[in-house]
């Protein structure tokens, strides 16, 4: 196992290269107290995600998002709770996107790193992987995962960050239905996985909803590179949209070119997931009106402050997740201040009782009763964005 801070050392030149990081990644930190002198203690922190591979773009935004939120609070004193002070350490595993090093994990920092807190994973596989672990522990879990089985009465301690195509899609599909007047025909192209399912199972409703008839859906296995096969069973049917899903941003890129090079003329639409900037850089001109899924207006200048900081520090550019995972460690350790406790029975009935979080990107809720059982999901602002001219252009937000 490797250090986090030879990782960063090391992310400029792996990301250029495109190498995949180190299959375990540990950053010095964890949620427990170890007391130190008296009145000072660490509080560890547990984050879990993709450090490497084709979720790398996602899982280092959600990492960037904690530490930069944990560094301001340091940098203000800490959190105070009662006569003790504690400062916020991070403890970091990458799970590779899959289950079983996510629950490797979820064990390691459960039952060595004495975490109470643990912030991720990213994807559904690794969220059911992890459940079991943190929920039997009372471990308060802010995760990121598309599925439905993520959050339920059953699961008191896991919270979602991450809005996910339940919420996001019937808005957003409304508004490239108006955009978008003669296409009427939709392919939906997804992961092989739950993640994937559990997307293309909230966009086609939406579609359908708002008068664009799914004509083909294909799911293809994580790891693929060559997308000519299904693209072409998928051009056979002349759809005039075709949605990239749930689909990594590395592999959205790809999609896009390839269906370009193989003569598809319709629009590119992204739902699921953000991250277009490092689709575009491997689409090229392929990528050009895609209408895509975005948490945040990159141009906003409190948001690009926080975009500028993030890539000075990783040498690479935020991937939009990273926005729900700053500001949700921002509401988590303000709770802990108002709470004046870091007790996880404690701070999960304060955060189901938050009316709202006003935080960088606007107002946050917590909803989700009708749909999980629970109001367990955060609510977010997001914009629906497009690509024009290469650039990134958000072309209307929406609000909670």
């Amino acid at each position: 196992m490797s250090c986090l801070g030879g990782l960063r050392a090391k992310l400029g030149s792996a990301w250029k290269a495109g190498v995949a990081l180190a299959a375990l990644v540990v950053v010095a930190g964890a949620p427990n107290a170890t007391y130190a002198q008296g009145k000072k203690a660490e509080l560890k922190v547990g984050f879990i995600a993709a450090l490497s591979g084709p979720g790398m773009s996602w899982g280092m935004g959600m990492l960037g998002g904690l530490e930069l939120a944990a560094e301001d609070v340091n940098k203000a004193g800490g959190v105070v709770v009662g006569d003790t002070t504690y400062t916020i350490k991070v403890i970091a595993y990458d799970d590779k996107y899959a289950g079983p090093p996510a629950a490797q994990a979820a064990q390691r920092l459960v039952s060595q790193d004495e975490v109470k807190v643990i912030f991720g994973p990213l994807g559904s596989v690794s969220m059911l992987a992890i459940a079991d672990t943190t929920e039997s522990n009372k471990v308060l879990v802010l995760s990121n995962s598309y599925t439905m089985k993520a959050l339920s009465k059953d699961k008191p301690y896991t919270f979602r960050l991450t809005p996910t195509t339940a919420e996001n899609s019937d808005p957003m599909v409304a508004f490239i239905a108006k955009d978008l007047p003669d296409a009427k025909t939709v392919a939906i192209i997804s992961p092989n996985d739950e993640s994937g399912k559990e997307v293309q199972s909230h966009s086609e409703p939406a579609y359908q909803k708002y008068g664009l008839k799914v004509i083909s859906k294909e799911f293809y296995e994580r790891g693929t590179q060559d997308f000519v096969p299904v693209l072409t069973r998928i051009m056979a049917q002349n759809p005039a949209i075709l949605d990239l899903d749930g689909s990594t941003p590395v592999d959205s890129g790809v999609i896009m070119k390839q269906a370009r090079q193989i003569g598809f003329k319709g629009k590119f639409v992204k739902v699921g997931g953000p991250g277009v900037a490092d689709s575009i850089k491997i689409a090229g001109p392929a990528a050009e009106d895609l209408y895509y899924y975005s948490p945040w207006n990159p141009e906003e200048p409190k948001t690009k402050a926080l975009t500028d900081r993030f890539e000075a520090k990783y040498k690479i550019p935020m991937n939009g997740l990273g926005i729900f995972f700053y500001e949700g460690a921002h509401m988590l350790f303000a709770t802990m201040k108002q709470t004046k406790s870091v007790d996880t029975d404690v701070l999960r009935k304060a955060l189901e009782s938050q009316k709202e979080y006003m935080g960088l990107q606007g107002r946050y809720v917590w909803g989700g009763a009708k749909a999980y059982g629970i109001n367990h999901q955060w609510i977010a602002p997001f914009f629906v964005g497009q690509v024009r001219k290469g650039a990134e252009v958000m072309r209307t937000k929406i609000e909670p």
